[in-house]
């Protein structure tokens, strides 16, 4: 009959560095309240489709112009840097254009920035819209 070993009791300082391998001791999360008024993915999509309509390109990809299913909605201030899916906050862009935009945000964020004050104020002047059109002619 072999004998039973005893266990060592646990030192305490051992005890506090294996502490926060406990997984039912951590306290849970609370969300964040959710924002009533603030407007659902699909809102927005629809919003900025119709924004773009304005200067012709409905349900389009801003820089390239093809149409069609499978366009990104892009938040140009990410969300890392507080930028919430606003209608002034957001484009639609096709596959290729969302990758080439975020290879480098140095320099497409303050074009699409631009673009959007410019829908604002004077929709025919804004610098994409001006790229487009010169392309075409």
């Amino acid at each position: 009959m072999a004998l039973a070993k005893r266990k060592k009791p646990i030192s305490e300082w051992r005890q506090n560095i294996l502490a926060h391998h406990n997984r039912r001791e951590k306290p849970k999360k609370k969300r964040a309240p959710v924002d009533p008024e603030a407007m659902s993915k699909e809102k927005v999509r629809a919003a900025v489709s119709e924004r773009d309509a304005s200067v012709g390109a409905h349900n389009c990809c801003l820089l390239s112009g093809r149409p069609g299913p499978g366009l990104h909605l892009h938040r140009i201030v990410y969300g890392s840097q507080g930028g919430k899916y606003e209608v002034d906050n957001c484009v639609l862009l096709s596959y290729d254009m969302h990758a080439l935009v975020h290879s480098n945000k140095r320099v497409w964020q303050p074009i699409l920035l631009d673009h959007i004050k410019a829908m604002k104020y004077a929709p025919d002047m804004t610098p994409i819209y001006q790229a487009q059109r010169g392309q075409t002619q």
